[in-house]
Order: C-alpha cells, then sequence, then structure tokens
C-alpha cells in the first residue's frame, strides 16, 4: 500500500511538470517570433555556397547561349538560315542575357529571307532604344525601310542613325549617304556624290575603290570613265582598283574597250582577274581561252558563282564531262532549283557513260516530280532505260518500254520511233548492242524524221457494191430452206 501510494505521487509529479514545459515552451515561442533562426557552427557557408551554385549555373547558360551565337552566326555566313533559326531558337528569350543579339540575328535572317516587315518588328524591342544597342540596329532599319520603300521613316531616322555610326565610319559614310540619296531620288545630291565634288574625297585607295563600286552599281560606268583622270596616279598600284576599272570598261559593251579592260588585268592573277579576261575571250567566241581563264579563277575560288556559271556551259560545248561534274558538285548557288541541277548532272553523267549512276539519279528526281517530269527530264530516262535495258528480266525489258512511251508522250519524235520498234525487236536494249551487221535504212535519218512529209489520201479498192450487200440483205432472198 505503501509503493502504490508512492507511485500515484510520482505520476501526478511528472504529469504536471510536463504541463508546465509545455505552457513553458509555448510562452518561448511566442517570445522568439523576433529572433534569427539557430546556425550550428559551419553552417555560416551554406549560403555562399548557394549562391556559387547559382553563379555557376549561370555562367554554363551564358556559355551555352554564346555557343549557339556563335554557331548561328557561322550557319547565316555560310547561307543555312533553317540550321542558324535552329541554333538561335535553343536560346531562352526571357532568361537570357544576350537576348538583344538573339534578336537582331534574327532580324538579319528575315532580311536575307527578303520578310523585310518581320525583320523590322524584330527591332521593336525597348531594349534597342538604349543609345548603347542603337548603333548596331540602325543600319539594318534603315536598309529594311529601303526595301519597303517607306521613305518617310528612312528619312526620319537617317539624321539619328547616321550620327550614332558617323564614328565607325572610314568614309564619311559614302556609300550610306549616296544609298539614301539614291532613294529619295535626290539627283543633284547622286550627282554630287559622283562626279561633282569627288575630287577631295578620292583622298586613298579605299575611298578610291569605294568611288568606283558606287558608279558600278549604278550603272554610271560610262560617266565615271570619262573623269577616271582625277584618280591619282599611285591609285594604279592598287590590283584591287585595276581590277574594277576593267570591269568598268567591259560592262560600257564597246567592242573597242575590251582590249582596255584586258590591258588594265593582264598581269594580275586574281579570280577576279581570270574572270574578266574569260568573259573578254567569251565575248570573242575563245571558248577554249575561256574555259581556261575560268579555271584558273576557280583555283583561286572555288566556288566562284561568276565562274561556274560561265564554266559549266563551256564544259558542256567542249565536251569536258568529267570537270563539269566537279563544277557542279561545286556550285553552292541556292537560287538555282535543285531539281534543275540534278538534271544537269544526270546529262553530264550519260555523256561521261556512267549509265547506272545515271539511271539511279533519275530514278531520285522522277521521285522528286511525281512522276511528271519535264520533257528533257523524259527523253534522258528512254536513252538510259535503252542502254541500260539488255537484261533478259521480264521487268527491266518492261521498264524500258515505260520509259520510252512516257517520252513519246512528250512529243519526242525518236521515242516514238524507238516504241514501235519493240514491236519487232523482242529485246531492243540488246539488240542495239550487237557487233554484228545490221540492216540499215539510209532513207531513215534524223533528218527524214523532222521534215514534214505531204499527207497522201488513202485510195480504198471496193470489192463488193454496196448495192449486192443490200440486196442480199433483203427481205425477199432465202438463203437457207426454213424447216415447216
Amino acid at each position: 500500500m505503501k509503493y502504490l501510494k508512492a507511485l500515484l505521487f510520482l505520476i501526478a509529479f511528472l504529469a504536471y511538470s510536463y504541463g508546465e514545459g509545455l505552457l513553458h515552451a509555448e510562452d518561448v515561442f511566442l517570445s522568439s517570433a523576433g529572433l534569427k533562426e539557430i546556425t550550428f557552427p559551419g553552417d555560416e557557408y551554406g549560403d555562399y555556397a548557394a549562391l556559387e551554385t547559382e553563379m555557376t549555373n549561370d555562367v554554363h547558360i551564358r556559355n551555352a547561349d554564346l555557343d549557339n551565337l556563335t554557331l548561328a552566326k557561322l550557319k547565316i555566313i555560310n547561307g543555312d538560315l533553317k540550321m542558324a533559326k535552329f541554333y538561335l531558337g535553343r536560346i531562352d528569350e526571357k532568361k537570357s542575357r544576350v537576348f538583344a543579339i538573339k534578336k537582331r540575328y534574327e532580324s538579319v535572317i528575315a532580311f536575307i529571307e527578303g520578310k523585310f516587315k518581320e525583320s523590322l518588328d524584330h527591332l521593336t524591342n525597348k531594349k534597342f532604344m538604349d543609345s548603347s544597342l542603337y548603333p548596331q540596329v540602325c543600319l539594318l532599319k534603315m536598309i529594311n525601310y529601303m526595301a519597303l520603300n517607306d521613305t518617310n521613316a528612312l528619312r526620319s531616322e537617317k539624321d539619328y542613325c547616321m550620327f550614332y555610326t558617323g564614328k565607325a565610319s572610314k568614309n564619311d559614310q559614302y556609300w550610306l549617304d549616296t544609298m539614301v540619296k539614291l532613294k529619295l531620288q535626290d539627283r543633284q545630291g547622286v550627282r554630287r556624290n559622283l562626279i561633282t565634288d569627288v575630287e577631295s574625297t578620292l583622298n586613298d585607295d579605299e575611298m578610291s575603290k569605294l568611288w568606283l563600286k558606287t558608279g558600278l552599281y549604278l550603272n554610271k560606268e560610262k560617266d565615271l570613265l570619262n573623269i577616271l583622270s582625277i584618280l591619282p596616279e599611285n591609285s594604279y598600284q592598287s590590283k584591287r582598283l585595276r581590277e574594277i576599272v576593267a570591269f568598268m570598261y567591259l560592262r560600257t559593251g564597246r567592242p573597242e574597250d575590251r582590249a582596255r579592260a584586258l590591258s588594265f588585268v593582264d598581269d594580275i592573277d586574281s579570280a577576279n582577274a581570270e574572270n574578266i579576261k574569260g568573259n573578254i575571250n567569251l565575248q570573242n567566241k575563245e571558248y577554249e581561252l575561256a574555259f581556261g581563264h575560268f579555271r584558273l579563277a576557280l583555283t583561286k575560288k572555288q566556288d566562284s558563282t561568276n565562274s561556274l556559271e560561265r564554266a559549266i556551259p563551256l564544259a558542256w560545248i567542249l565536251g569536258q564531262w568529267k570537270d563539269g561534274l566537279s563544277m557542279l558538285d561545286n556550285n553552292t548557288n541556292r537560287s538555282l532549283d535543285p531539281r534543275n541541277k540534278q538534271a544537269i548532272r544526270i546529262a553530264f553523267l550519260i555523256r561521261e557513260k556512267k549509265f547506272d549512276e545515271a539511271e539511279r539519279e533519275l530514278i531520285l528526281l522522277k521521285n522528286d516530280f511525281k512522276n511528271q517530269p519535264p520533257f528533257e527530264v523524259s527523253i534522258m530516262d528512254s536513252y538510259v532505260s535503252l542502254v541500260q535495258g539488255e537484261k533478259e528480266k521480264k521487268f527491266d525489258v518492261r521498264k524500258v518500254e515505260e520509259s520510252t512511251e512516257a517520252a513519246c508522250r512528250t512529243f519526242d519524235g525518236i521515242s516514238c520511233w524507238i516504241s514501235l520498234q519493240f514491236i519487232a525487236w523482242e529485246n531492243l536494249g540488246k539488240t542495239i548492242k550487237r557487233d554484228e551487221a545490221t540492216f540499215t535504212d539510209k532513207e531513215m535519218t534524223i533528218d527524214s524524221l523532222k521534215l514534214k512529209k505531204p499527207v497522201v489520201a488513202l485510195s480504198e479498192t471496193i470489192t463488193v457494191d454496196q448495192r449486192d450487200i443490200e440486196e442480199l440483205d433483203g427481205e425477199g432472198i432465202q438463203l437457207m430452206k426454213v424447216a415447216p
């Protein structure tokens, strides 16, 4: 009994002590609302670690954005606008610190694509109103205004832009000032820049070259050649300037100026000089010499559009099939329809007698045309199929017939004649490759097929008179006895 009382006392004491502790803890909680969080030794470095982690992540994101900008710029320079857009799309516009550069690149891409209104829309962001960013975009805005024929906006933008970008120009913004005056139809201002007030501006080679280039751009080469004597004599030591003068003489179209043009570049072996020499040979119908100069130009600049546009047709004329194929592969002109380029390549392959490769290319090309190729492609397909159709398989023979019939439907007389020969010959493709002597119709020539022959009316030989037939069909005649 004594132990029971002691146990009850102990329980009551503990319960009282626990309740009082709770009340005391609540008082402490209520009174410590303004106290700082309790930190243990070593925890004071936690904030710095979090800040360092955040800064490291920002550095990684910024490096990634800079890498994407670099790749996008490279693709823009190389003309691959689709990939440039892809790399720019990887940059977050809301968080990235290179947002302004991204929008400027997107504006450049839109301008290259001819989307001038869209190009301006990219530059309407408020960030570009900053005086530090405005000089980087105002020139782009001006050329968009020129393309859109918005002369009012161009006139108001000109003064501000030329003021902010004037320090970066080495020629007092000669080109920009001339182009703006031209767009605003300031004829007197353009004439002053080109002809009247130029003696004081031609103080160095760079300014002289810019002056000549402006004349070429405005088709004023004849006017500038008349006052060419104002150029300082030491200017002609510049090979680049001599190339421009030679090109100006070539542009006049006057036969006597060809020799003058050649005299300026005869001792220069640059790509531009070789192109000028080649053009002079072309005008003189010296095709082999012209082809040689264009080939030399391509050794200096492998993707020279001016050289390739002239050298590829010359390769066909001169029978240089291998060189023609090589030049076609180097042609990076995006304005050329890739299907036309592939068709020209197939023509060179046929001439090179690479029929297997030509056949594969034709299959792809017909797919691009959705099996409705133009006249020339159908003829090449017919010829390649005929040459390749020497196999015994029925499928291959039928393929030859189908391609020839397709070419015939495009009104190619030779293909129609070949299509008829399949009636007489079991395998025409194999027959034309035989070495045995064959019968040759001397009257059947390509020229004879082109001639329009007179149409002779067919004469009908009457074997049974129509009246006899009518009498036989009469009701009164019984040819057979009818059973009763």
